[in-house]
């Protein structure tokens, strides 16, 4: 199910996902800083939920990949994403991060008493993990229902976990009645739950990047808006 060279490998990535190439990163040290220090809280039993919002391409990926290359040393990192279906599976996201985690989930999980004896088994997995987790997960804007229940099932209990759980969603595609606004709305008073929104570069920061490339950074910026990555 997961990627990796070996039992040493600290880091996992779900199935069809990619790892991705840490590039420069500019005017995003705050949002680096910021998870820095939840994952410090995290690794002393205090952990929190992050959700990380932006416009398509504006960086939401690259800023995860860099903070994860960034701390690869000091904690698992497992990561997962939603898929762009027009009936998304139930639980996609918890199967991909259900062998690191030493669960077994069948096609009763997504029911009644038994998705709550999932999340509660979620719940124990997160807490038993001997140092600290990072957990990413990308597209929460293509979730299913089941998944952002356990989204909010966690949001309300991750502050007595050693665990640091990154949603990355696009910001732009989520209106006033969408499921995972109304998700974030119920977790906005949650004492361990976080947002960060990623806006787009400033046209010094594209002329930088545009430097030596053969571009004008000026016709860039217009064209991209300034959302020159994931």
């Amino acid at each position: 199910m997961f990627r990796g060279s070996g039992p040493s490998d600290k880091s996992y990535h779900a199935p069809g996902t990619e790892e991705h190439a840490v590039m420069e990163l500019l005017e995003r040290e705050q949002h680096l800083d910021q998870l820095a220090q939840l994952l410090r809280q995290a690794a002393a039993g205090r952990g929190s939920m992050v959700f990380v919002g932006g416009e398509a391409g504006v960086g939401k990926t690259t800023l995860a990949d860099a903070f994860c290359h960034q701390v690869a040393e000091m904690a698992v990192v497992l990561r997962t994403s939603c898929d762009s279906l027009s009936t998304p599976g139930p639980l996609g996201p918890v199967r991909d991060l259900a062998p690191p985690l030493g669960l077994r989930i069948d096609q009763s999980s997504q029911d009644g008493d038994a998705r709550d004896r999932l999340f509660r088994e979620v719940l124990a997995a997160l807490a038993a993990r001997p140092g600290p987790t990072v957990i990413v997960g990308e597209d929460a804007h293509w979730a299913d229902g089941a998944t952002l229940e356990l989204l909010r099932f966690l949001g309300r209990r991750i502050g007595d976990l050693p665990v640091l759980f990154v949603v990355t969603y696009r910001d732009d595609e989520i209106g006033a009645n969408h499921p995972l606004r109304l998700v974030l709305g119920d977790l906005a008073t949650a004492p361990a739950v976080r947002r960060i929104s990623v806006r787009p570069l400033s046209q010094e920061a594209v002329q930088r990047l545009a430097a030596g490339s053969g571009r004008d950074a000026t016709s860039v910026f217009r064209l991209t808006g300034a959302t020159l990555s994931s």
